[in-house]
């Protein structure tokens, strides 16, 4: 019933408007009926340009840059928190000994990798230190059984043998000794004699 009574008005408005003009004698071209705004005028509808509209090129732009920067972040914080969680940390297992062998001294240790990280034993080096307060540095290692390997996962141990051309008496009981690896990683320790 309101949408009648809003055409009923609208009718009467522009009768009223067609009247006047016909008294006038104005061109009949030049009235401008705008429906969809519920009012009739003469002056012709403008159109304005939307202020601070941002082109969808410059949205999509923007949006980009936030997924690629959202990214880098991202990695960032990635990178450096996993590089400062994978560590080394090698544990002696057991008491590290030293024998009298043919041509020199056997030290006899095991190692147990606790960290986060891989190690490599091959080529590490330990050295004890003597009676005399000098160093001996015991050298290439080998698994005690035949199939072990130097390169250690987290959680994984290795029993090794390493050699030095010295005589069992040089060395006292609970001599301190440092293990060194090729990616300079350290851990020291006491060994024993039998």
């Amino acid at each position: 019933m309101i949408a009648d009574e809003a055409e009923l008005r609208k009718a009467v408005e522009l009768a009223r408007l067609i009247a006047r003009e016909a008294e006038r004698d104005a061109r009949w071209p030049s009235l401008a009926l705008i429906l969809n705004r519920d009012v009739y005028t003469r002056k012709p509808m403008r159109t304005r340009k939307r202020a601070g509209a941002m082109p969808p090129i410059v949205t999509v732009i923007i949006i980009v840059a936030s997924v690629v920067a959202a990214a880098l972040a991202a990695y960032f914080i990635y990178a450096t928190t996993a590089r400062g969680v994978r560590q080394v940390s090698l544990t002696v297992i057991g008491q590290p000994t030293l024998y009298a062998r043919q041509g020199g001294v056997e030290l006899r240790v095991t190692f147990k990798n606790d960290g986060t990280a891989d190690v490599d034993l091959t080529g590490s080096i330990i050295s004890v230190q003597t009676k005399n307060k000098t160093v001996v540095e015991f050298a290439n290692p080998t698994p005690v059984i035949r199939d072990g390997s130097l390169k250690l996962a987290p959680g994984d141990s290795v029993a090794l043998k390493y050699t030095a051309n010295a005589t069992l008496d040089w060395f006292p009981d609970g001599a301190m000794a440092t293990l060194q690896t090729r990616d300079g990683y350290q851990t020291s320790f006491a060994v024993a004699k039998p």
